[in-house]
C-alpha cells in the first residue's frame, strides 16, 4: 500500500513537471515564432477561453494556468469564468459564467495576464457569473483592457468574426447592425436549423 501511494505521488509530480516545462500554446498557424515576435498571455485556471478570433481553441487550452502565444495585432477573445466549489465533503458545484468578449491589440515581445476578481464563496461566485467581467493586464506598463458582456455563445463567435472583419476593412466607421448579425448567423446554420427557423418565423406572423 505504501509503495502504491508513493507511486501515485511520483506520477503526480511527473505530471506537474511536464505541465511546468510545456511551452506557450500557439494560437496561430505555421512554425513557432521567436519570443520577441509574439505576445504571451497567461490564463489563470478560473478563466476558460472559448474562442480566439472566432476559432475554438484545442482542448489543451482548458488546462490550468496555461500561457498562450499570439501574433501581434488585434485579437478578440470570448471567455467565461469557471470555478469548482466544495459545498460539503460529498458535494461540489462548478460555477460557469455567461460569456464575455475581450478585444485588444497584442504587441510583439509583450507579456499579458488575464485576470478575474476573486470570489469569496459559492454564493458570490454564482452572483458574479450572471454579469462577469475580466481584465487583460500588460505586465510591462500595467495597462488594462476590460471585457464587454455578450448575450450568448453564438454572439461570442459573431463578435469575434465581425469585429475582426470590420477591423481589417477600410470602412472602420461602418456600424455592425442587427441585420449583419442575422446574416452571419444564417450562413453558419445547418439546413435543419434553417427549416426550424422558418417554422418559428411563420408562427410569429399568426
Amino acid at each position: 500500500m505504501m509503495w502504491c501511494k508513493q507511486g501515485l505521488v511520483a506520477l503526480a509530480m511527473m505530471s506537474l513537471m511536464a505541465c511546468a516545462t510545456q511551452g506557450p500554446l500557439k494560437t496561430y498557424e505555421g512554425p513557432v515564432r521567436a519570443v520577441g515576435e509574439v505576445a504571451l498571455i497567461r490564463v489563470p485556471e478560473q478563466i476558460e477561453i472559448m474562442s480566439v478570433d472566432g476559432r475554438e481553441p484545442p482542448s489543451s487550452f482548458l488546462k490550468s494556468n496555461v500561457e498562450l502565444s499570439l501574433l501581434p495585432g488585434e485579437h478578440v477573445f470570448s471567455l467565461r469564468y469557471v470555478e469548482l466549489f466544495q459545498i460539503t465533503s460529498d458535494d461540489h458545484d462548478v460555477v460557469r459564467s455567461k460569456p464575455a468578449a475581450l478585444r485588444f491589440t497584442a504587441v510583439a515581445g509583450a507579456a499579458y495576464k488575464l485576470e478575474v476578481p476573486r470570489q469569496a464563496n459559492h454564493d458570490a461566485a454564482k452572483e458574479f457569473a450572471k454579469e462577469p467581467h475580466f481584465s487583460l493586464v500588460n505586465s510591462r506598463d500595467g495597462g488594462v483592457t476590460e471585457s464587454a458582456p455578450i448575450k450568448s455563445y453564438a454572439e461570442a463567435s459573431l463578435i469575434d468574426t465581425i469585429s475582426k472583419a470590420f477591423t481589417e476593412s477600410k470602412t472602420e466607421t461602418t456600424p455592425v447592425t442587427n441585420l449583419d448579425l442575422l446574416k452571419d448567423v444564417w450562413t453558419r446554420t445547418t439546413p435543419e436549423e434553417r427549416n426550424a427557423f422558418r417554422v418559428w418565423l411563420d408562427q410569429q406572423g399568426k
